[in-house]
């Protein structure tokens, strides 16, 4: 409650023409007369309500500044009004006019959102100087409002600044490993899509789908750390050539792992060589311990190897390598992905680069009409 003082610079404050429009919400015409007479004197523009419902009407239909209310009134009382004008309307400072046995009920409606409240009967000093400071706490409120959000805009830009940073590095990085192994390049790509075709008709939300879609284009990352002579060994592998690959997905978490904007990736990308069954790496997990876009990027990875030429193999027929994946149903991979994938085959066009497939943005068109 705002105490009886002189009466100073209330005049000023609207002499520039602002425009400030009061709503007066009374069920006695008498009040509102009086107080809307009283503040056109003083430069505002008043308009009058009989009671809460009368008032919230005039509040959609208009632009107040101020919503002055008695709180006895039939049909919706002023706590109601004031609760329902909060809500709807925040921007309009809220200020209760009260009897002395209402105090408690006053108490009440500044919790509620009221900015403010003046005893019955009031001087008109009080009131104005009620109204103006009113205003200028919703004028305060708006401002901080604003200084957050563009806080919050800096903020962001800020952060999208430094992720792009981050992929172009990444994005260097992927392109080093496509000068060591060229199959890569191409094999990331086909992955990514077949992960999105299989995460699409599995019905994933969109949010996880992007996710899916940039741990695929990445899944590879850790062979930066392999050497270029047991990617491209056109014969069997050693024991230790064998374990120096295995390592590639926890050499890709580690690369990835300082950066925020990679981290939800990390799972995803560490687990994409586990098999169904346990017999995997690098953690030996099986069945549903195994995150889902990683049991996802197994079938579509695996396809994909079979599919392609390599340093130590001819390409296998789209037949045999469909025949493997159906052989490894329940073993090395999930048995549910596995029909889903027969399903998704098809003749893939993919429009952008890798840099653009990391980005949550990156547009990937699928055509589902693979020739063999």
């Amino acid at each position: 409650m705002v105490n009886r003082m002189p009466l100073t610079g209330h005049r000023s404050y609207h002499a520039d023409g602002n425009g400030k429009t009061i709503l007066v919400v009374d069920d006695e015409e008498f009040i509102r007369t009086l107080v809307r007479e009283r503040l056109e004197i003083e430069g505002y523009s008043v308009e009058e309500a009989i009671n809460g419902k009368d008032a919230l009407a005039k509040m959609a239909a208009g632009r107040y500044s101020v919503l002055l209310t008695d709180i006895r009134m039939p049909e919706m009382d002023g706590i109601t009004l004031l609760r329902e004008s909060t809500s709807r309307f925040p921007d309009i400072a809220g200020i209760v006019m009260s009897a002395h046995s209402e105090l408690d009920t006053a108490v009440a409606a500044i919790k509620i959102g009221a900015c403010d409240y003046i005893t019955k009967p009031f001087n008109f000093d009080v009131l104005l100087i009620t109204i103006e400071n009113a205003i200028r706490k919703k004028s305060l409120e708006r401002e901080l409002q604003d200084y957050q959000m563009n806080l919050e805009k800096k903020v962001k830009e800020q952060t999208d600044l430094i992720n792009s940073m981050y992929v172009r590095s990444i994005d260097a990085l992927i392109k080093a490993l496509e000068a060591k192994d060229l199959y890569t390049r191409g094999h990331s790509q086909r992955v990514t899509i077949y992960t999105v075709a299989i995460g699409k008709a599995m019905h994933l939300q969109q949010e996880q789908i992007e996710l899916l879609r940039q741990a695929t284009v990445l899944h590879d990352l850790g062979k930066i750390g392999v050497r270029e002579a047991v990617l491209n060994k056109p014969g069997r592998l050693t024991d230790e050539e064998f374990r120096e690959v295995t390592l590639h997905p926890e050499v890709a978490t580690r690369i990835l792992q300082p950066i925020p904007f990679f981290r939800p990736l990390l799972p995803m990308i560490l687990h994409h060589h586990e098999r169904f069954d346990g017999r995997g790496y690098p953690a030996g997990l099986a069945g549903c311990d195994i995150p889902m876009e990683s049991r996802i990027m197994a079938v579509a990875d695996t396809f994909d190897a079979m599919t392609s030429t390599r340093a130590y193999r001819q390409a296998l027929s789209l037949e045999s390598a469909n025949e493997e994946i159906l052989r490894c149903s329940g073993t090395q991979f999930d048995p549910e992905i596995v029909p889903v994938f027969m399903g998704v085959q098809g003749r893939i066009e993919i429009l952008g680069d890798i840099h653009d497939l990391i980005m949550p943005d990156a547009r990937v068109d699928i055509i589902f009409a693979r020739s063999g």
